[in-house]
């Protein structure tokens, strides 16, 4: 990617910085701390980064010093503008929040899927070699893409590699909806809740957990878990879980990957399309009845 150009440190009206949806919300706590600052001093010290877009300005990193400045009454803070490209900006956003404050498990794992997605945006044919090699390797993350964040983020949760490679699986794996109720809950998600969700096998386990942790019905994810069995669940056999996968990966996919996967799989799929209209062909067949008077005729 190339780098994207910065002009001068210069200010611009908190009310001309627009924020759209972004990657991690603000902390209370973190506002509240620089508030706390820009009253004792009088200003905002470190310039926000925002790009020029073509509506004004939009925010790339400083969410937590715009929030205080609109808290305290601010009327302008210190900016860089940059005219960079939307995947320049989200790079921006994800290396100043992942290398700067501390992050919640759930952060991290937006974050570092985030990571992931771009990388494999800016690198296809890394992207093409991994998917054609990932059934042979079991794996479920190039490794390659996220090897510097991941290592930041074992240090951080003093994690294993493995168990930050799940926290990716989880940030690709939640919905938007499903990441926001997660924010709501009342109980701070944990890693091993986490965890338990990247180790779901149905989307109906893992959307259950994330209803019932952001309504604050449950504390954990593993308590989830545990009524389901305690209820009596039905465990699902081997090839309804591996449908479930399925259907989740297929509906999440856009439209050009799911071609590329028929295109990829064209003859097995029309091989499999044959053997079942033979199976609901012969299924439906009718069996002609011959009843013991005619057949005695």
């Amino acid at each position: 990617m190339t780098p994207p150009n910065w002009q001068n440190v210069q200010s611009l009206p908190v009310a001309d910085i627009e924020i759209e949806e972004r990657l991690r919300i603000a902390s209370d706590t973190a506002v509240a701390s620089i508030v706390s600052s820009i009253q004792e001093v009088g200003s905002i010290l470190q310039p926000l980064l925002v790009r020029r877009v073509k509506t004004g300005y939009r925010l790339m990193d400083g969410l937590h010093r715009l929030t205080a400045a609109k808290q305290v009454g601010l009327e302008e803070v210190p900016v860089k503008v940059s005219d960079c490209t939307n995947d320049q900006a989200i790079r921006i956003e994800v290396d100043a929040n992942v290398a700067g404050a501390p992050l919640s498990a759930l952060d991290m794992a937006v974050f570092l899927a985030a990571h992931k997605e771009l990388y494999e945006r800016e690198n296809p044919e890394t992207k093409r070699a991994f998917k054609a090699n990932q059934a042979r390797r079991g794996d479920c993350t190039d490794i390659m893409s996220v090897q510097s964040f991941a290592s930041n983020a074992a240090e951080v949760f003093g994690k294993g590699e493995r168990q930050i490679f799940r926290l990716i699986s989880v940030g690709e794996k939640l919905s938007r909806e499903e990441i926001t109720l997660l924010r709501k809950a009342p109980k701070k998600v944990q890693f091993k809740d986490l965890e338990h969700i990247a180790k779901c096998g149905e989307p109906e386990d893992r959307s259950a957990i994330c209803m019932a942790l952001g309504t604050g019905e449950a504390k954990s994810a593993k308590e989830v878990l545990d009524r389901k069995k305690a209820a009596g669940a039905q465990v699902q056999s081997t090839t309804g879980q591996q449908v479930s996968k399925l259907k989740d990966a297929y509906s999440r996919a856009k439209k050009a990957a799911r071609k590329e996967f028929v295109r990829l799989h064209c003859d097995e799929l029309i091989e499999l399309i044959h053997e079942i209209a033979f199976e609901e062909d012969k299924a439906a067949e009718v069996v002609p009845f011959t009843s013991t008077r005619e057949a005695g005729q």
